[in-house]
């Protein structure tokens, strides 16, 4: 039986299934036999009590569910080593995709094939405030991914997003999966917007999806945080700008505390009725569940839902840059792009003598300044004569990517320098630049960093 899950995005919106967490604690697992002890750990019921993990697969694809998650959200291995399993990352999440395949493969029939995503989380640390390296993130992830593609996944899912270097990371290391097994599996990568608006470290809903843009993925989603409700206006944006498939997949309502134990006020009618607008208003292209959410609210989706198709969306997408807090259109409507100079040694002397000094208040105060005087994007270059660029760089930008909350331009003649800045940007820098005078060998460094990280580019010519 064939399995396409882009195709099936296509024919009609698709349902996934519910919160995994909730159904494992529901199954009052023992903490030392199931849990060997590592309490909170629920990936490591894949490998001691596979039979519950498929029953709740089981659960979920009786209700109707079009597709379910693997059991992996925290399976990437720098989260496995807080239980001393990082040696069995790979084991851990191939394992899950098996158990899920299993089970979707005698769910399927030939009018409704059952599709596995493998669930890939946010992990436990955050990359843009500096609290784990971008490779060491990124290979962490690419073991995960690995793992799941190994398994079979029909789709990975980098969800739950609260960091957009986090969610770079992830991407890039799927992308490394497809190629290493031949396999060009979907990606769907879905963000969280907490209460306050804002993905967890103060990313805008037009950011993410315009940091997203530039990579090599089948659909962006909302998930998790908060109920449908708080996500509505979220959902709508996406609906409008995005260009991939949309989807949404919020919790039972905002999670409340009652008798020491979480509780999700939403029945399964008002989240069908919820998810209903949504795919006949804002054309999402599927829908699902997280905390909270049990078979019998994936139930009452799928009966909202039936078999319809995807609304036509025409959505309008303006290129646009952005900080790690919000975008910029690179058209401006009554003006032209401002680029502030004078983040820039070759530029501005004051900068050069605090660059000199050592005084990263007053590089981070000069470039505040620029943004207060109507910069669109600051060019930033630390370049000087007999100094170590790439620590002068990376150092001021690791101040930068928070500071300041315009989009960086990226501004050095050195490949290696531009590779460990951008590791450092959460948001969508520009490279300045893509150097023609020497002919195409810088092209061939510059370009696959553009492509890794999302950036756009300055092409400068000669003759």
């Amino acid at each position: 039986m064939t399995y396409d899950f882009r195709e099936a995005l296509q024919r009609r919106v698709l349902v996934i299934d519910g919160a995994m967490g909730t159904q494992v604690h529901a199954a009052e697992l023992e903490l030392e036999k199931d849990y060997l002890g590592l309490e909170n750990c629920t990936e490591i019921i894949t490998l001691t009590r596979p039979d519950a993990l498929r029953g709740i697969h089981e659960a979920y694809l009786r209700s109707g569910c079009d597709a379910v998650e693997t059991n992996t959200f925290g399976g990437m291995a720098h989260v496995l080593a807080e239980f001393d399993l990082q040696d069995r990352t790979r084991e851990i999440n191939r394992k899950a995709a098996e158990v899920a395949l299993d089970v979707c493969e005698e769910y399927s029939t030939p009018d409704k094939p059952r599709f596995v995503i493998g669930s890939m989380g946010p992990g436990t640390k955050l990359a843009s405030l500096g609290q784990i390296e971008y490779d060491a993130l990124k290979e962490s992830y690419s073991i995960q991914a690995l793992g799941l593609a190994e398994g079979g996944v029909h789709a990975f899912a980098i969800e739950t997003c609260q960091d957009p270097l986090q969610a770079k990371a992830a991407i890039n290391a799927a992308i490394a999966a497809r190629r290493e097994t031949g396999r060009n599996i979907p990606i769907i990568v879905s963000v969280t917007m907490e209460v306050t608006g804002t993905m967890l470290v103060g990313t805008e809903m037009g950011a993410a999806i315009a940091l997203l843009d530039p990579y090599a993925i089948d659909a962006v989603s909302l998930n998790c945080a908060t109920g449908p409700r708080e996500m509505s206006e979220h959902v709508r944006l996406l609906g409008q700008t995005c260009t991939r498939r949309v989807g949404c997949y919020p919790n039972a309502g905002l999670p409340q505390l009652v008798d020491g134990h979480p509780y999700y006020p939403l029945t399964p009618e008002e989240l069908a009725d919820w998810l209903l607008r949504f795919v006949e208003e804002d054309g999402l292209s599927f829908v699902g569940g997280c905390c909270g959410t049990t078979p019998e609210h994936m139930e009452a989706v799928i009966a909202a839902v039936g078999e319809r198709e995807p609304l036509r969306r025409k959505p309008s997408r303006a290129p646009s840059v952005t900080s790690i807090y919000s975008p910029v259109e690179l058209k401006q409507e009554n003006s032209v792009l401002l680029v502030g100079e004078r983040s820039n040694s070759n530029g501005s002397r004051k900068f050069r003598e605090h660059l000199l000094a050592g005084d990263i208040e007053g590089m981070v105060q000069m470039g505040r300044d620029q943004v207060r005087d109507g910069s669109h994007v600051l060019d930033v270059c630390t370049a000087y004569v007999g100094r170590d660029e790439i620590a002068d760089m990376t150092g001021l930008v690791k101040r930068y990517r928070t500071d300041v909350t315009v989009p960086l331009m990226i501004d050095s003649t050195e490949a290696p320098v531009l590779e460990e800045t951008l590791k450092l940007t959460g948001g969508r820098s520009i490279i300045n630049s893509v150097n023609l005078e020497d002919g195409l060998e810088r092209c061939s460094k510059v370009l696959p960093l553009a492509v890794e990280h999302g950036s756009a580019v300055i092409c400068l010519t000669i003759d």
